[in-house]
């Protein structure tokens, strides 16, 4: 068991905009070139309020359907990532869990892991990343080459029994519509589940189980967020 389970962001004073949210299925050899935008309506995994936006692409190495309101379901032959993007998402605007569970029920194959990958933005000082990167080491010939001072990206890794958080923060500046520049913080998570159950019902329920908890992977990335207080 997880010794710690976190799922809210514990009365934080500040929050971050989620701008994307993605689950990934990792599978057997698949055919990326079936996943095309006819499929998915007729199957009814991608419903009729989800309006086709071109262009399409569906290849024997590469697919890609696009739909609108930021949706996109794309493939490779050992992946299908089902994501949304928007300025500010809410858990409510987030239906890529539930296409991903109709695909897999529709489309049963071996599927070996599974990722509930949120995304998030925040404003900062511009300095915040490096005030991290000096709490964690020495400040060093590193932080400058040829009066240049290097971008910084950090990576946090929570391993835990059942599942794997990785955490990447990077620097990201964002326009204004005045095309003035925002500092600010990006926040990427890649939580990670392995299916270990041998039989195959077993796998699909396990898969869908997990699935079923991405608002509880929501919040947990929330949680780990607000433990890097940039602003100290």
């Amino acid at each position: 068991m997880e010794k710690e389970k976190t799922h809210s962001n514990g009365g934080n004073s500040w929050d971050i905009d989620l701008i994307e949210f993605s689950v990934v299925l990792v599978a057997a050899p698949i055919d990326p070139s079936i996943l095309n935008p006819d499929f998915l309506q007729h199957n009814e995994i991608v419903d009729a309020r989800w309006q086709v936006q071109e262009p399409r692409i569906s290849t024997p190495a590469f697919s890609q359907a696009t739909f609108t309101d930021g949706l996109t379901v794309t493939a490779d032959p050992e992946r299908v990532i089902f994501a949304q993007s928007g300025n500010s998402l809410s858990p409510e605007d987030i239906a890529c869990p539930e296409i991903a569970k109709r695909y897999v029920e529709q489309v049963p194959h071996i599927y070996r892991a599974v990722g509930i990958n949120p995304k998030g933005r925040r404003r900062s000082d511009g300095e915040a990343i490096h005030r991290v990167a000096d709490a964690l080491i020495d400040k060093g010939a590193w932080m400058s080459f040829k009066d240049v001072t290097p971008d910084v990206q950090l990576k946090a890794i929570y391993r835990y029994p059942r599942r794997t958080i990785s955490l990447d923060i990077i620097e990201a500046q964002s326009r204004t519509g005045g095309r003035g520049v925002i500092p600010g913080m990006l926040f990427q998570a890649n939580i990670h589940h392995d299916i270990t159950e041998t039989n195959p019902q077993a796998r699909i329920s396990a898969l869908l189980s997990i699935i079923n908890s991405w608002r509880e992977g929501l919040s947990d990335f929330r949680a780990i967020v607000a433990k890097f207080d940039l602003e100290r």
